[in-house]
């Protein structure tokens, strides 16, 4: 449902489905080991069941912005809604249905805005729960490079709308590890895109502050790095690309419903999405430093 990380566009590659196949059967032999209910009462991974989240952070931060003359977007006030019912669950932007559940597995149907418009507009939704500012939905993070800008390509502005993925996802808990699997399909029409996430959540240390690893890996098809990274008559990706992702957070709780929080994120962006010419940098990076409060 978050970002732990992320189509009818071309086929994985051969290495591309190997690393994926990978990822499943570690999955699967983790969830197979062990079936236990970790959760002894409300946190950030276990909520109470029908009942309304709220929260807010506040504090100092970055998230950098690869492409091309973009703007880094600043992280000061990050607000979170979430609500779990019985089956059905919003949390921020994203919405599901839980088909299936178990003790330590839960088989959901989802639908999950596409990250990638993030860069492109100060008023994405995604930045307003990231950075705490919105907009009229026209605002660009980026701006096209006038033609004759030294040492720049010129690519013609161009909109690139809201989009929304769905598909089925599953979750898993073990031994504290917590694990999710997506397998998406864009269904507002802009592209027919598809997309794959895959993640693990690692506790690292668990006394009263706790420090978590998450790693994972977002593929995108042809279809979905073209409609974002795509620069009309100058560049279309010739594949789909996967972006591995690596980040450390730490949380402590404070005093009432205080809890401190910090975290670093490295997102590295694949060839198809770095190789066009709006892209600058082959990586997203982001840090926050601040505390949460939940109301």
């Amino acid at each position: 449902m978050s970002h732990l990380f992320t189509r009818a566009g071309r086929s994985m590659s051969d290495n591309s489905c190997r690393r994926l196949a990978a990822i499943v059967l570690g999955l699967a032999l983790l969830s197979a080991a062990r079936a236990e209910d970790d959760c002894a009462g409300p946190s950030p991974d276990c909520v109470a069941v029908g009942r309304w989240n709220f929260s807010v952070a506040l504090g100092a931060g970055a998230r950098t912005n690869p492409l091309l003359n973009g703007k880094d977007l600043p992280l000061v006030v990050v607000p979170h809604v979430s609500y779990y019912g019985s089956r059905f669950f919003l949390d921020d932007l994203d919405l599901g249905f839980t088909v299936a559940e178990g003790r330590a597995n839960a088989f959901n149907l989802v639908l999950s805005p596409s990250y990638d418009r993030v860069y492109f507009y100060r008023s994405d939704l995604q930045n307003i729960f990231v950075s705490g500012f919105g907009g009229s939905g026209t605002s660009a993070v980026v701006e096209p490079v006038p033609t004759g800008t030294p040492g720049a390509v010129p690519f013609p502005p161009r909109p690139r709308r809201v989009t929304y993925l769905g598909g089925p996802e599953w979750t898993f808990k073990y031994a504290g590890i917590t694990g999710q699997l997506d397998v998406l399909h864009e269904v507002t029409g802009q592209n027919g895109g598809n997309e794959v996430r895959a993640a693990l959540g690692v506790p690292l240390i668990k006394a009263r502050g706790s420090l978590t690893a998450h790693l994972g890996v977002t593929w995108k098809s042809a279809a979905i790095v073209n409609y974002f990274y795509g620069a009309p008559g100058i560049y279309d990706g010739k594949g789909s690309a996967s972006n591995p992702f690596f980040k450390l957070a730490y949380t402590l709780p404070l005093a009432g419903r205080w809890r401190f929080n910090a975290f670093a994120q490295y997102d590295h962006l694949g060839s198809a999405i770095a190789d066009s010419p709006i892209v600058a940098e082959r990586y997203v990076a982001t840090v926050f430093i601040g505390a949460i409060y939940s109301f």
